[in-house]
């Protein structure tokens, strides 16, 4: 059944993934925000959904109420999908398919609105969808909905800087922030993390790498850093704590001198130390993580680059990732699509962040490390490309350097060339085993203790609807037989399985306990030795399964013994009682 009084627009957020820009949850991306800002300015009525919230509204009151809902809007605006596919723990982006079928259901006529760089990709495939008032914007979706509300005309747009700012501005106390569900309360604040425009553009616009969409939208426009701590402090008054710094495809040139006349902008560390220091002066502000950093960049410029590097490690939270984007060791690739940097300049940067990222934070973690980017199928790949990848990454090893993530994916679009399965899926392989596996060792060694992982999923990899439920969020769930998925909040965060339910949308500390291919083992921290569940304590290393059911049995025991008191004062007495041996180590698990 419809409301009465639904809102004029329905906003829908299909999530976009670029590579300088996160908006799947727990991200919100600043397209969304900036389209309902349009809204906010023009004071129309509208309401805000998440892709993932209207399949659910789909699967509980079905296709039809779908239909009855859109009957009665006055106009539609979306944020369709992903650029590149991908595997996503808490949200899934918009398909085409979905898109057909919203588009289908729309009241023949009313004003419809789709952008975002899916859109681009679906039309250069030849999707090109016949209905009446329907726009696919190819510039700003939120300059181009401004510029129908405002003329009843639909005409692709670019925003000015004073838009820019607004609609900014506007989003970040809008219903995309407001009404997003990851935003939490703050009595149990959720993951929401802030993604924020930096820059728009790249400074590599005149001969950027061929793949890649950011040169497209030629030379860099930088925002200030006043605009942006303005920005960010409006999106706190509305209970936003955590923050990245995205469409960046460098960190390191932000408001950089000569972006026009050089092949190598001069890096200019006042700015970004401007905007890095004033966004931490919030008390409010949580996790502060960046986005990219350009390795060739680092590497001509190294006594500014050294200095943004102390800034950023002195500013961001621990965990914080430079994904640097090499895509091939290859000269003849290197040549052939104009990539960023070649592998001299990337060990250079490489071995600057290590110098001082590597030191360990507050949550456990190193405070700043390079991710490191490859793509298959480029022109001018051979077989040959993929063991000097792997050297390359060898020789990074032997160095002792640390990388955060290694992403190895394939190429997006036409124009570009077949790639060597053999030789591509043994180059992953030998990346996991070789590489991953030691490197996840050594980030996250056994015994260490992380902090402030939000539990998202059980006995899956996917976060479903059912997870949000009470069954699967109260503490009564926390113990039984199962498996909890979580992650720290922040960029690129290391996916951790608990081999018990843990109450989801909650936190806590674990301590490591085993490694996976591309995840790790822990057990929580300050567990009661009065209430450990079996799974509880069988999590802990050294405790078997027999060894468990003794100790739940004998506190059993002695609950009936002593109705209204402990069973035992600490977990060390519980374990003698129970003739079991304690291990010193087995005290990082209990309460004190």
């Amino acid at each position: 059944m419809v409301e009465q009084h639904a809102p004029k627009w329905l906003i829908l957020d299909g999530y976009e993934d670029e590579p300088a820009a996160f908006g799947v949850p727990p991200y919100v991306g600043f397209h969304i925000r900036y389209l309902c800002g349009v809204l906010e300015k023009c004071n129309i009525e509208y309401e805000y959904l998440t892709i993932d919230q209207w399949r659910e509204l789909i699967r509980t009151h079905g296709e039809e109420w779908a239909r009855s809902r859109l009957a009665s809007i006055e106009g539609f605006a979306c944020i369709a999908g992903a650029v590149v596919p991908g595997r996503y723990l808490r949200g899934t982006p918009l398909s085409l398919k979905e898109t057909r079928n919203i588009i289908r259901d729309l009241p023949h006529g009313i004003p419809a609105l789709f952008g975002g760089w899916a859109i681009r990709g679906w039309r250069q495939q030849g999707w090109t969808p016949l209905r009446k008032n329907l726009f696919l914007a190819v510039q700003d979706t939120d300059a181009t909905l401004h510029t129908y509300l405002t003329s009843g005309e639909w005409k692709h747009t670019r925003r000015s800087g004073e838009q820019w700012t607004e609609w900014a501005q506007a989003g970040a106390s809008s219903k995309a922030v407001t009404q997003h569900p990851d935003l939490g309360t703050q009595e149990h604040p959720g993951p929401l993390t802030y993604e924020v425009e930096v820059y728009q553009g790249c400074v590599r616009y005149k001969r950027g790498c061929k793949f890649c969409i950011e040169p497209k939208k030629g030379v860099p426009i930088w925002r200030t850093p006043e605009d942006i701590i303005e920005e960010v402090r409006k999106a706190h008054d509305v209970g936003v704590e955590h923050v990245r710094l995205g469409g960046m495809t460098d960190t390191y040139t932000y408001m950089a001198d000569g972006v026009k006349e050089l092949e190598y902008p001069r890096p200019n560390p006042e700015p970004i130390a401007q905007l890095l220091h004033g966004l931490r002066d919030d008390e409010r502000l949580g996790i502060l993580h960046t986005d990219n950093g350009n390795p060739s960049i680092i590497a001509e410029n190294m006594e500014a680059s050294e200095a943004i590097t102390k800034t950023l490690v002195e500013t961001l939270s621990d965990g914080a990732v430079l994904s640097f984007g090499l895509e091939s060791a290859d000269p003849s690739v290197h040549e052939a699509n104009w990539l960023n940097c070649d592998p001299k300049q990337l060990k250079s940067a490489i071995r600057l962040i290590n110098k001082y990222g590597s030191v360990r934070g507050e949550r456990g973690l190193p405070k700043l490390l390079p991710g490191l980017n490859f793509i298959a199928g480029l022109n001018g790949e051979t077989k040959a490309s993929y063991q000097m990848n792997l050297d390359l990454l060898h020789e990074i090893r032997r160095e002792g350097l640390l990388l955060r993530r290694i992403n190895i994916r394939q190429v997006e679009g036409e124009g570009f060339q077949e790639i060597p399965q053999k030789q591509f899926n043994m180059f992953k392989t030998n990346v996991r085993d070789t590489i991953d596996g030691p490197l996840l060792e050594e980030l996250f060694p056994l015994g260490e203790k992380l902090s402030g992982v939000h539990w998202e999923t059980h006995d899956g990899r996917t976060r479903l609807a059912i997870h949000q439920t009470e069954v699967h969020t109260a503490e009564a769930c926390r113990g039984k037989a199962g498996i909890t998925f979580g992650r720290q909040i922040g960029a690129y965060p290391i996916l951790i399985g608990v081999e018990y339910h843990i109450p989801l949308e909650s936190q806590s500390d674990i301590i490591v306990t085993g490694h996976g291919a591309r995840s790790i083992t822990g057990v929580e921290t300050n567990m009661r030795h009065e209430t450990a569940s079996q799974k509880q304590l069988e999590a802990i290393p050294g405790i078997g399964e027999k060894t468990a059911w003794k100790l739940i049995s004998q506190r059993a025991k002695q609950k009936r013994k002593r109705v209204d008191a402990e069973a035992f004062a600490t977990p060390e007495e519980w374990f003698k009682s129970t003739s079991v041996d304690w291990r010193e180590e087995y005290s990082v698990f209990f309460a004190p």
